[in-house]
């Protein structure tokens, strides 16, 4: 699973699409999972940030507000032994968490600190500063899945594979991926000293990096063997979809006959951007999704009609770990039977978040509206189930192709999920399913 890196995200205006009467994003953090991110883009594996100005929040009456809360604020600092250690910030943050965690969206509405708003803001900008590292917690640690081009972890030697273990010589053993970010990020043109363990090699190797703005590339893609372009969308940040149109317009240029669309453990994004994407495939007009407010009133949302379409047959590869925006895109795709989904059902995100924020800058994420598929489907809860289930089996890691890069049958071949999905294009029997064979998207 590509991410964007460990560091802090800075805006880029190029791809910007327009965004709706206020800009709405979605959000989910994949709890319980395994995730690989950058070192600037959230905390965990956070999917979606909002790019937006908050709205100013409707004063509440103070009858409304229930007068043991500050019954209780008041007791705590007349009576609590350790006034040391009473903290007003931290106790506000926990009241405002604890609230929202009543509402049952765990991992979706949330309260951000002021320096989360920043962060979160800053996230899907399409643009970070850090050492430019991907990662991912594993079960020997935070390892890392590959340094950024261009970067000042590539460029000083880091490798895929290396274990970070300390980080300004404190520890990681122990961290969070949370954690983890939190101390690698920092501002433009400062040093962090990262140590690592690299397998194979007993001394400990230790770099001193310099934090740069980098840029962020959403959307790759390498074409596999039977010129088949394989095109990942690791996050839908701003300009995903500009970035796809290039490649799709690259892919054809290079003689693609087909693509496998690759959606696994995207988190997410920009709701725009994911109709930016699902618009290159589908035809203008075409329902991609449907999105409900409180009161139940529904609205469609349709393929843009002013974007460069492919006609090429596509196949698109799901996981746990596909959600949010990734989910409309890959429902849209399903039901229009513009493409066969194949891998295993998607994550289940369906809250579409407004940021509210606070006096002190802090801000709530609120679930404001819920989506549902073309069909009416709810996505929340229920994810995207694919038309051909494979699974990777445990301990394995899905295959990402070298970006523009020619990969060999026998790495595909490593990957069930992929192979299955050049099944599904050429109308080979994919293992274990029935029907044991299905149409050849390829001869259509």
């Amino acid at each position: 699973m590509d991410a964007p890196p460990l560091d802090s995200p800075q805006p880029s205006p190029p791809g910007h699409r327009p965004h709706h009467v206020r800009l709405r994003v979605i959000l989910v953090t994949l709890l319980g999972t395994v995730g690989i991110f950058t070192t600037g883009l959230g905390a965990g594996v956070v999917a979606d940030q909002v790019l937006f100005h908050p709205p100013t929040v409707t004063a509440v009456a103070s009858n409304q507000v229930p007068s043991v809360l500050g019954e209780a604020w008041n007791i705590i600092h007349d009576h609590f032994v350790q006034q040391s250690k009473i903290n007003d910030q931290q106790m506000t943050a926990a009241a405002i968490t604890a609230m929202l965690n009543t509402l049952g969206d765990q991992g979706h509405t949330r309260y951000l600190t002021p320096s989360e708003v920043t962060q979160n803001t800053q996230s899907l900008s399409g643009s970070y500063v850090g050492v430019g590292i991907q990662i991912q917690a594993e079960n020997n640690g935070i390892v890392v899945t590959a340094p950024i081009d261009g970067s000042s972890a590539q460029k000083a030697g880091v490798k895929a594979g290396d274990v970070l273990i300390a980080i300004d010589g404190q520890k990681v053993a122990g961290m969070t991926l949370d954690q983890t970010v939190q101390l690698v990020r920092g501002p433009e043109g400062s040093f962090v000293t990262l140590t690592f363990q690299r397998p194979g090699q007993t001394a400990p190797l230790t770099f001193h990096l310099q934090r740069t703005k980098l840029a962020v590339l959403s959307v790759d893609w390498a074409m596999l063997p039977g010129q088949i372009a394989d095109i990942h969308i690791s996050q839908f940040a701003q300009g995903a979809s500009t970035q796809l149109a290039a490649d799709l317009l690259a892919a054809q240029n290079a003689g693609a006959r087909g693509i496998v669309l690759d959606l696994r453990d995207d988190p997410g994004g920009l709701v725009s951007e994911a109709m930016g994407v699902a618009s290159e495939f589908l035809p203008a007009g075409s329902p991609v999704y449907i999105s409900q407010v409180r009161d139940g009133s529904q609205t469609t949302h349709r393929a843009e009609a002013d974007v460069t379409r492919t006609n090429l047959p596509v196949v698109v590869l799901v996981n746990k770990g596909t959600a949010s925006a990734s989910e409309i895109v890959s429902g849209a795709l399903q039901q229009d039977h513009r493409a066969q989904v194949v891998g295993e059902p998607t994550y289940g995100t369906g809250t579409v978040l407004s940021q509210y924020g606070l006096s002190d800058g802090s801000a709530i994420l609120l679930g404001t509206e819920l989506w549902l598929t073309p069909s009416g489907t709810l996505i929340k809860g229920h994810g995207i189930t694919p038309n051909y289930t494979v699974a990777v089996p445990q301990g394995d890691q899905t295959y990402t192709p070298v970006t523009h890069g020619i990969v060999s049958t026998t790495a595909v071949a490593q990957d069930p999920q992929l192979q299955a999905g050049l099944d599904v294009l050429d109308g080979r029997p994919v293992p274990g399913q029935l029907p044991p064979g299905g149409d050849c998207l390829l001869c259509r």
